[in-house]
């Protein structure tokens, strides 16, 4: 096992295309660490680059207390799982775990023991024998796992390995390798696109967006304190409404209005001295609302309703006058003229479309960030 390091890693493709801007990152030794964010943020190519696929235009790489970075993929010591799994057809499970031994010219009795204790933790003994084409995904997932394990490298580095399992069957992987990371603690780098994949895996998040990191937390930071509005909008599903309104003067704090609700905000003097009277951009997690006529509540009026079992998704106007909506995501340069929230309300009875509906509202889980930068000021 070993921790890794990257220095101000950048990556330019054809000059212009900025893949990685000043990427740096310290991974502690038997971390899980999983680099989330959406489709060509630059995940995959800083994991290319941490294994020797992809030559970095500048910044350095250290794994242990090796400067790597001009090392080729084999010298690096660590094993890659793929989206595709990338096992040989024409070879059995037991070839294809031993396969990397066998490169490396491990004495055969080595070799037996090594994958009959592999096969053992990922409960593959009864599939030695097959070929690729005999098993099924969630198999095939757990021979290219085997085949990483057996090498015991210094670290995992997995790309996306969960993305062509159905939804059920990703649950079920998800939480094995979750326990296989508990049982051999080796450092591991996971990428994904599905933030809940990223929130129940991880010990630390790397949160990306066009080449740069938005954030690095462990998951409830993440949640519960985002950077910016970037990072609140991605994390959590649904995903967190955004509507804008002043900032003014309350009894004994801060407040800003929602509908009939005046909601009270946490805010430093300082902070608040900079804002007062101004528009600013106010995040709201669907989860943190309830049914209910309380100190701090509105009415609303539901134009769809979702029933989810013990749950409801309850989508209705915002209340306000000045609004942006609800939204995976909010930019400066993002159509901000939507106009509907959506409450996630658990253990309800019946909730009628167009009838009127009283909202109570958490105020100390509201979120405000700067309606230019979007950078989080609460």
């Amino acid at each position: 096992m070993a921790e890794m390091r990257l220095e101000g890693v950048r990556k330019v493709y054809g000059g212009a295309v900025v893949a990685l801007d000043d990427f740096s990152l310290d991974v502690a030794d038997g971390e899980f660490v999983v680099f989330v964010g959406p489709s060509g943020c630059g995940k995959s190519t800083a994991l290319k680059i941490i294994a020797g696929l992809e030559p970095a235009t500048s910044g350095r790489v250290w794994i242990g207390d090796r400067d790597v970075t001009e090392f080729a993929p084999a010298r690096r010591d660590i094993a890659m799982v793929f989206q595709n799994y990338a096992l040989y057809p024409h070879l059995s499970v037991r070839s294809n775990i031993a396969f990397g031994l066998r490169m490396r010219h491990q004495p055969r009795v080595e070799i037996d023991r090594r994958v009959q204790e592999v096969a053992r933790i990922l409960d593959i003994e009864s599939l030695l024998d097959r070929r690729p084409r005999a098993l099924s995904g969630g198999q095939r997932q757990r021979v290219a796992l085997g085949r990483a394990i057996v090498r015991e490298p210094q670290a995992f580095l997995m790309d996306e390995p969960l993305s062509n399992l159905d939804a059920k069957l990703r649950v079920h992987m998800r939480a094995e390798i979750g326990a296989l990371h508990q049982r051999i603690g080796v450092t591991t780098i996971y990428v994904t696109h599905d933030q809940t994949e990223a929130m129940t895996m991880a010990n630390r998040i790397v949160l990306m967006r066009n080449g740069v990191v938005q954030q690095v937390a462990d998951p409830d930071t993440m949640f519960e304190q985002p950077a910016n509005a970037f990072v609140a909008g991605f994390v959590g599903s649904p995903a967190m409404n955004f509507f804008q309104s002043r900032l003014t003067k309350g009894p004994d704090r801060p407040v800003i209005e929602f509908g009939d609700a005046t909601l009270p905000v946490q805010l430093a003097p300082d902070i608040f001295a900079r804002y007062a009277e101004q528009d600013v951009l106010v995040g709201l997690r669907p989860e943190h609302m309830s049914i209910g006529n309380g100190t701090h509540s509105t009415v609303v009026r539901p134009n769809l309703v979702e029933s989810l079992g013990s749950e409801r998704y309850v989508y209705f106007p915002v209340p306000t006058a000045n609004t942006v909506g609800h939204a995976t995501f909010v930019s400066q340069d993002e159509d901000r003229r939507a106009n509907t929230m959506i409450a996630r309300l658990m253990n309800v009875g019946r909730i009628e479309e167009g009838a009127p509906l009283p909202l109570s509202f958490e105020p100390d889980r509201i979120h405000l960030f700067d309606p230019a930068s979007e950078q989080a000021i609460n």
